[in-house]
């Protein structure tokens, strides 16, 4: 199979899918279940699914469905003309593959993903720092920073099948953001420490390691009085969503920081 006619899947905002130049799937295509079973399939490449699991996940609110409907199979179909619209059964489809009622993305054929791109940027970051090469690991987390442009799948964000993928990924996110953090704010570069800090926050405004992270690098930084706002807008939002008091490690933190208490500063590593 040439280069020319490769699958790349784009995961990051809108569902996008190019088979060669060509445009297969993007926000003007309409049939969402088919989206949705392209990314499922990917999602669990490795494994075929079975009709009833994809039935049951796929139209989760219907629940009277027979299995000879014929309401998959046409989603497959439809998928399948749009990724692969020169095949048929007579020769063979290359992505969406059946055997006995169950389904499979063939991660065989030669395919480009920009989430398993993210995902090796980080491994290679986390490898690099494991073998003390700073400044190797702070590339590869940059690289995953850019490619990653926007959350992850957020037209499924509410479907359960995509929740935990959904989640996951975001918690890697969150964790390299605060890594590479680490790693910028032990080389004296504050300012990308903060900036990649301040992602986070606006990611997550109730984690509090990030949290906790921003403020102490914004104190080392030499501003005081933004590191005790960060605190005050956290322990607000803690207060007015979930009715709690920050961590007792941050409340620490914060009342050394009123104090300008350098002895009290926990390093950041």
């Amino acid at each position: 199979m040439s280069s020319e006619s490769m699958l790349r899947l784009y995961l990051f905002g809108p569902l996008r899918a190019y088979v060669g130049d060509e445009v297969a799937i993007d926000d003007r295509f309409t049939r969402r279940k088919a989206k949705a079973l392209l990314v499922l399939l990917y999602l669990e490449r490795g494994r075929y699914i079975s009709r009833d699991e994809l039935l049951e996940k796929l139209w989760p609110n219907l629940d009277t469905l027979r299995p000879d409907s014929g309401r998959l199979k046409q989603t497959v179909l439809v998928l399948r003309r749009a990724l692969e619209g020169g095949s048929s059964r007579r020769t063979g489809w290359r992505y969406i593959v059946e055997r006995d009622g169950a389904y499979f993305f063939n991660a065989q054929m030669p395919y480009h993903s920009d989430l398993e791109e993210v995902e090796r940027q980080l491994r290679l970051a986390h490898s690099s720092r494991q073998r003390g090469d700073a400044e190797g690991a702070i590339a590869h987390f940059h690289r995953a920073f850019a490619l990653r442009r926007t959350e992850l799948l957020p037209e499924f964000r509410y479907d359960d099948w995509a929740a935990s993928h959904i989640l996951a990924e975001r918690e890697a996110y969150l964790q390299a953001l605060e890594e590479a953090a680490r790693l910028h704010g032990a080389r004296g570069e504050y300012i990308r420490a903060l900036e990649l800090l301040r992602r986070a926050v606006r990611e997550d405004a109730l984690r509090e390691s990030s949290v906790m992270q921003l403020m102490e690098w914004l104190w080392r930084n030499g501003d005081q009085a933004e590191a005790v706002r960060v605190y005050a807008r956290l322990q607000d939002q803690l207060a007015s969503r979930l009715q709690l008091e920050p961590a007792p490690g941050v409340t620490e933190l914060y009342q050394a920081i009123r104090r300008d208490d350098r002895n009290g500063l926990s390093a950041v590593s």
